[in-house]
């Protein structure tokens, strides 16, 4: 009996300790500006974006004031979500889902946002906890 006891108290203890982590912890969002992307994945997206995209697309769309006024603010999974399900337009969703990152990491590239160590994911859920920031500079 006393056993249980011990095991149910311990249970509680460990619960408790979980669910006040999960409180407290916010989970942590990155910006775009602190390196993302790889400069070989940026690369990747250029070749893939030079093969699928520049005969309805041209760079010029994808940044600037175009590209910010669109995507400021928002987290990185709703621009990769969007091109996914939208593109190419012959047939939506047709690349592998590392094209889709290369290809947000050229843009990302092309709007000045610098690279990191560590690939883009593939994965919303990561995506999601990283925001497109302004451009920083003059």
């Amino acid at each position: 009996m006393k056993r249980r006891i011990g095991i149910a108290i311990g249970l509680l203890l460990a619960l408790g300790h979980e669910a006040a982590a999960q409180e407290g912890g916010t989970p942590q969002v990155r910006a775009t500006s602190s390196g993302v992307y790889t400069a070989e994945q940026a690369k990747s997206g250029e070749q893939t974006y030079a093969g699928m995209c520049t005969g309805c697309h041209t760079t010029a769309s994808h940044t600037g004031d175009v590209f910010m006024n669109s995507w400021s603010g928002r987290p990185v999974s709703e621009l990769y979500s969007f091109i996914k399900g939208a593109m190419p337009k012959s047939e939506p969703g047709s690349l592998t889902p590392d094209e889709y990152a290369a290809i947000v990491a050229y843009i990302l590239k092309l709007n000045g946002m610098p690279a990191g160590r560590q690939p883009l994911p593939a994965d919303s859920a990561a995506l999601d906890k990283i925001r497109i920031d302004p451009k920083k500079g003059p």
